[in-house]
């Protein structure tokens, strides 16, 4: 049973006619070629250090304590 990364070329199949030995094999290299990089991207350990994600979070505010010199509330 082939590896999810491979794949059984003589599945292909070729809508357009007279296409040659060539261009089959130029096919097939392409498509073994593109399913082994998503395979080993797949495969490949995550990136050291913070995410975009993570790069945009702000902190959390400071608590604020009512009091004097502090903040008081609302007095409209």
């Amino acid at each position: 049973m082939p590896k999810p990364s491979e794949f059984d070329p003589s599945e292909l199949v070729f809508v357009t006619t007279g296409v040659s030995d060539t261009e089959v094999s130029a096919v097939t290299a392409v498509i073994r070629g593109l399913l082994r990089e998503e395979s080993d991207e797949r495969r490949a350990a995550p990136e050291l250090g913070q995410s975009a994600w993570q790069q945009n979070q702000r902190a959390i505010r400071k608590p604020v304590h009512p009091g004097s010199g502090r903040w008081r509330g609302f007095t409209g």
